[in-house]
């Protein structure tokens, strides 16, 4: 899958819920890797380019289809603030 085809897909908790979108994709380019996605927040502000961007870690992903699905069990209270933004 190339980025520009994952850029501006939902990201949708394991209850369905929407995160945001994502916005891009950051790169380990030393060691030649995905470090994880840039997901701008929902709502209103994000759709005139003013939403909050918070990185979510490729280890928090679970599937990548039509929509990115995050993972519904393992995560740590700090990654599901790095999620929520800490709501």
């Amino acid at each position: 899958m190339k980025i520009d085809e994952i850029k501006g897909k939902e990201i949708v908790d394991a209850n369905g819920d929407k995160i945001g979108e994502v916005s891009d994709v950051e790169l380990d380019l030393r060691n030649r890797r995905i470090e994880g996605i840039v997901c701008r927040g929902g709502g209103i502000s994000s759709k005139v380019g003013m939403g909050e961007e918070r990185l979510v870690p490729c280890s928090m992903v679970d599937t990548i289809g039509d929509k990115v699905l995050l993972k519904s069990k393992g995560l740590s209270q700090e990654e599901l603030d790095v999620i929520t933004g800490g709501e």
